[in-house]
């Protein structure tokens, strides 16, 4: 899914054949080359194996001598590869026939004929089959990627979703979503792509036809067949035909694995049937004005619609608004995709988020699936900036809509452009691989599930003009529903269902609405806090009014990860956020630790250590800050960066608590 397609998409363009196996030698014509007589040399000479010429015990002939009918041969003979036996030829006992001689019907073996072992494989109960080769899209036409998938390419070019078919090739028409940031073809040269390969997946290998160790039927070639049965006679092994013959069983073992390879069809699998079906579109699926009947594409089977929205701040499909009422019309569940342009500052997210937003409207609807982030290019941000500008993103997005944005990237994106963090496996994944599997295999990043498999950028859909990207949704129609429903409010459904909540934090004071990484609702006695990371928390009293005080979720506590609880000390309560910590006594109040000195508190045991609650808030001290406690103090060295302790249990004189953590 992505503004132009993958670069390795086109897996069904160039089939490359399966290699051809050698014919058999009884599919070959007895005789020698049609350059000269039968029986003769280069220059016309009598050779050994004419009619009549004996050839002498442990003579050997060299590659590619022909023997005419009834030439025999004595005991101990070796016949070198490509040495070619005429109808009537006689093998005495001893004669060793070599792998890839021609034997032609007509030429007997004698009772118990040395044959190298490579040729005494059993013949196969069926017939060969040749493997299944892999597509295209699954050989490496330069290199091999982590996971066998593809990269994304920069380039000049601007979205070619702005591009008319008429600027493009024929052979750069495809489905799949345009992108600025590669080139307009729908493929990219071979140093460009990086194609789907499974490990699973055997290269494409040679049908084996092994040689067959008894005499061949006789062909009309054949003047008579030979009737001699020859005495079997013994002579004595070279030590190096010793030493040769001890390595035989090895190079047979390797022949019959190589046999069993080649005779195991690859099939390709599919996902599974229950799985609902969608595709998901862009403007290139409206190439010559092109236009979607979405009721074909309904009346296909297919059950979803994700359709491209934005991508940056300047480009908007101008397809969208149309796909995505005829979709709707035609009862298919529908999306919306921005394709990301990661750039610094990190803030260009916020602006992107808000854009895309804009263009897609209302999204808190049923039969809507959340809004998706289509993330398949750096724009140069380092992994660490990478992973910033995307939670600025997610957080915005779900900020302003309470739904959980949906997540799409490939694997080798993952684990090499943005270091397979697993900083976003609470959000849904959108996973494209391309593996002709059943399932799309091992995820990257710590998901421990997939939302949505894409697992083929060249669909043939009806309704739909040229190829497109398929997908499965995990894994039923009734999750694809419940998935589409935006009508759910987190804060409003837990506060429902806990009714608890209503005495601890009273009636809600005013409607839900955005807040720093999420949304928030205040009520009479406190708050709730909802973001897809850290779920729906409430707090109430005291430590509520303590967090609203230092910014709520934009101050330097961030966003809180827990609700209130008890702590080891009698009476007390905290409340763990993203920066820190708020303790909370009837006797002491409500005070913050964080930073160094919350994690020496913590390290030594918290609030069930020497040191018991805290009593300040941090402030600053010649050389660092220090924080307060009911039976000592905690002292941080900016210098040093340690924290040491002291039983002084008064606060230094003239201290200020800060407001903002350092």
């Amino acid at each position: 899914m992505r503004p132009m397609p993958h670069p390795a998409r086109h897996h069904q363009d160039s089939q490359p054949a399966a290699l051809a196996a050698d014919g058999a030698a009884s599919d070959r014509p007895p005789g020698n080359s049609p350059a000269r007589p039968r029986g003769t040399g280069p220059h016309g000479d009598p050779v050994a194996g004419q009619p009549g010429i004996q050839v002498p015990a442990g003579t050997p002939l060299p590659p590619g001598t022909p023997l005419s009918p009834g030439t025999p041969l004595s005991p101990g003979t070796p016949l070198s590869p490509g040495t070619q036996l005429s109808p009537g030829t006689q093998l005495s006992a001893g004669t060793r026939p070599q792998a890839g001689r021609p034997m032609h019907a007509g030429a007997t073996l004698p009772s118990e004929p040395t044959l190298p072992p490579e040729l005494m494989l059993p013949p196969a109960k069926t017939p060969p089959r040749q493997a299944t080769p892999p597509a295209a899209s699954e050989l490496p036409p330069a290199r091999t990627s982590a996971d066998g998938y593809h990269v994304a390419v920069p380039s000049p070019r601007p979205p070619a979703d702005q591009l008319s078919a008429g600027q493009l090739s024929a052979g750069q028409r495809s489905s799949g979503k345009l992108s600025a940031d590669r080139p307009a073809a729908g493929r990219l040269s071979a140093s460009e792509r990086l194609p789907v390969r499974t490990a699973q997946q055997p290269a494409v290998t040679a049908t084996l036809q092994p040689q067959v160790a008894q005499p061949p039927a006789a062909s009309p070639r054949t003047a008579r067949p030979s009737t001699v049965t020859p005495t079997v006679t013994r002579s004595p092994v070279p030590a190096d035909q010793a030493r040769r013959r001890r390595r035989l069983p090895r190079v047979a073992l390797m022949a019959i694995t190589a046999l069993a390879l080649s005779t195991t069809a690859t099939a390709a699998a599919s996902p599974n049937p229950a799985w609902p079906k969608g595709v998901d579109v862009s403007s290139w699926q409206h190439q010559n004005g092109a236009a979607i009947d979405w009721n074909a594409v309904k009346a296909a089977g297919n059950q979803f619609a994700v359709i491209k929205a934005t991508e940056g701040t300047n480009y908007t499909n101008p397809q969208f608004a149309s796909d995505k009422a005829g979709a709707q019309a035609a009862g298919l569940t529908i999306g919306a995709y921005h394709y990301a342009r990661p750039a610094l500052p990190i803030s260009t997210a916020v602006d992107q988020a808000n854009y895309f937003l804009a263009a897609v409207g209302n999204t808190n609807t049923i039969g809507q699936l959340a809004p998706v982030l289509d993330l398949e290019t750096t724009g140069g941000l380092s992994p660490t900036d990478l992973t910033k500008w995307t939670q600025t993103f997610l957080r915005t997005v779900e900020g302003a809509t309470g739904r959980t944005p949906i997540l799409y990237t490939f694997r080798s994106f993952w684990t090499d452009k943005i270091a397979n963090t697993q900083a976003f496996a609470k959000y849904p994944l959108w996973f494209a691989i391309y593996n002709n599997n059943a399932n799309p295999g091992p995820l990257p990043g710590g998901w421990p599930n997939w939302l949505i498999w894409q697992y083929d950028s060249g669909g043939a859909v009806s309704g739909i003009n040229g190829r497109v990207d398929v997908n499965a949704f995990c894994c039923s129609a009734a999750d694809l529903s419940a998935s589409a429903n935006g009508t759910i409010d987190q804060i409003a459904a837990r506060y429902a269902a806990e009714p608890l909540l209503h005495i601890s934090l009273g009636a809600p004071t005013r409607g839900e609405g955005p807040a720093g990484g999420g949304r928030w609702q205040p009520y009479a006695n406190g708050l709730m806090f909802w973001s897809a990371e850290t779920g729906t928390r409430a707090l109430f009293g005291p430590i509520a009014q303590k967090y609203l005080a230092w910014g709520g979720s934009n101050g330097s506590l961030g966003r809180p990860l827990e609700d209130i609880s008890w702590t080891t000390a009698p009476d007390g309560l905290s409340a763990v956020f993203e920066g820190g910590r708020i303790y909370w006594h009837p006797a002491l109040g409500a005070f913050i630790v964080h930073g160094e000195i919350l994690k020496k508190y913590l390290a030594d045991g918290g609030s069930g250590s020497w040191l018991g609650l805290p009593v300040s808030d941090e402030y600053d001290v010649p050389g660092g800050r220090e924080s307060a406690f009911q039976h000592g103090k905690l002292t941080w060295n900016s210098t040093t960066n340690q924290v040491a302790e002291s039983h002084d249990t008064a606060p230094a004189s003239g201290a200020v608590a800060a407001v903002v953590a350092p």
